[in-house]
């Protein structure tokens, strides 16, 4: 260990030195507050264990033995509540690997998310006051980053450890996140005091469904920022008080979301895209989502996932051609570690999984990638094709007039039958091209092309009027539609991969 003179510090004697470490030490920090108080910022001082630490600091205060000062059992440090003593140390690191392990997350590198009691930002403020009434000398102008904060000095020491504990390197932005949540029961009743005196700041914001929190890090170090350090002074403890007992700690991991890009085929008329529930029940076995995603699933273990695509089709409804652009997000994965050739094996394994439906060209691609999907959803053109029924019989000559209508705009209000879950709009809808074929006396096939977003159905029967012109008022007799497939959603994405 260094000794003292080796120590780059705020002071300017050894006497100064003494004189501040002493009260630091008769305050109660523990020996990393003592340090970083005094100005030292070099990360390799603070590896040290806690023994070691003390010694030095003895010897800063020119105390041969400080008898209790650093042991264990005496009450925590007042402005670190006891994180860089208890919590900074290899044994804890252990405890942090065996929550990784216990999860079962697999991962290239990781970061790690540290937060601290809100009450920190209070003590620490108290701290800075005392020392500056106490001791101008040293103290007098100095700015916020003279001292090193606890996340510093936490870091500082258990970045390099907790990577040889890990077997993995740290990053300041990853994928995977080690979060490390620190809290003290006291906290909130010392923030009190602060909806007082600066009751405009704070406001109550919901957590979670049925928890809110008042204080948050932003909200308090605002307050502490606007208050006068007079004011301050008279409604909270300087320099701050020992606290009772130490902090509590959580521990968690999550993993950013992974985003799996492909096209699918669906060659059932009895299939839904997502799961179909009415009033709490089934209505349909299965669905193209439960299909698709059940071996993606299996492989990366998310805690979650949802499915996107450009548009969606009817429950009786076929997407055929090429496919329809997807993307699965699956969220907080626990498996992320897959080649291109592992892909290819959980697109063959899907496939052999159901005649129903097929994927192709899976591919794990960026977040910023998938707004790709939402383009071809609105901006895109589709190509259908459509058994339909005629009331009387239509000539071939008859059908080849649609053949003439191009870029054929129409008023398409919403559907009758999506009426319950959409609202009531009017939209403008185009169709680009189409053409028939006659099958017999009465049924014909429907060829087109139009814009996305086009209510097909709606367009051969006419709805109740509710789109014109519908093929009933182009063909000059009633119509209505069979079958339905969707022959081509013409988006470029994602990117072919055979």
């Amino acid at each position: 260990m260094a000794a003292p003179m080796d120590l780059e510090l705020l002071t300017s004697s050894d006497a100064e030195t003494t004189l501040i470490a002493g009260s630091l030490v008769d305050i109660g920090c523990c020996p990393r507050c003592v340090l970083r108080y005094l100005g030292e910022k070099r990360p390799w001082v603070y590896k040290a264990n806690q023994e070691d630490l003390r010694k030095l600091v003895c010897k800063l205060c020119e105390e041969d033995d400080l008898s209790t000062y650093g042991s264990s059992g005496t009450t925590p440090c007042p402005v670190c509540l006891g994180i860089l003593e208890d919590f900074c140390g290899t044994d804890f690191l252990q405890k942090i690997k065996q929550c990784v392990d216990k999860n079962g997350y697999e991962f290239v590198n990781y970061q790690c998310s540290l937060s601290l009691p809100v009450s920190n930002i209070l003590r620490e403020h108290a701290l800075t006051l005392h020392l500056g009434n106490k001791f101008d000398f040293a103290y007098h102008g100095l700015d916020d980053e003279a001292i090193p904060s606890v996340k510093d000095i936490w870091k500082w020491f258990s970045g390099p450890e907790l990577s040889r504990i890990l077997g993995s390197s740290f990053q300041l932005k990853s994928q995977f996140d080690i979060s490390v949540n620190f809290t003290h029961d006291d906290a909130e009743r010392e923030c009190n005091f602060l909806l007082d005196v600066q009751p405009h700041i704070f406001r109550r914001r919901k957590v979670k469904k049925f928890d809110f929190e008042t204080f948050t890090r932003t909200n308090v170090a605002k307050a502490v920022r606007e208050i006068s350090d007079g004011k301050f002074q008279e409604c909270y403890t300087c320099p701050p008080a020992r606290p009772a007992n130490k902090c509590r700690y959580q521990l968690g991991c999550s993993h950013e979301s992974v985003f799996i890009a492909g096209r699918y085929n669906k060659y059932s008329r009895h299939l839904s895209q997502t799961p179909w529930i009415v009033d709490g029940g089934r209505k349909s076995e299965t669905s193209v989502q439960e299909l698709l995603c059940e071996i993606i699933l299996d492989k990366f273990k998310p805690t979650d996932h949802k499915l996107s695509s450009s548009g969606r089709e009817d429950v009786d409804v076929r997407m055929l051609g090429t496919g329809r652009p997807f993307v699965v997000e699956l969220i907080n994965p626990h498996v992320v570690k897959f080649s291109a050739e592992d892909l290819k094996t959980i697109q063959q394994d899907t496939n052999s999984l159901t005649k129903d439906v097929a994927i192709s060209d899976l591919q794990i691609v960026p977040r910023e990638d998938t707004a790709n999907l939402k383009e071809g959803e609105i901006e895109k053109s589709k190509s259908y094709s459509a058994l339909c029924w005629s009331e009387t019989e239509l000539q071939q000559e008859q059908l080849d007039k649609l053949k003439e209508l191009t870029d054929l705009k129409l008023d398409q209000k919403t559907p009758l039958r999506v009426l319950h879950r959409r609202p009531l709009a009017s939209r403008v809808r185009v169709i680009h091209n189409m053409h028939a074929e006659k099958v017999d006396k009465h049924h014909f096939r429907l060829y087109l092309s139009t814009q996305a977003g086009t209510y097909i159905k709606e367009f051969v029967h006419g709805d109740f009027g509710r789109t014109t012109p519908n093929l009933s008022i182009l063909l000059g007799v009633e119509c209505d539609i069979l079958e339905l497939d969707v022959e081509a959603v013409n988006v470029e994405w994602p990117p072919r991969l055979s």
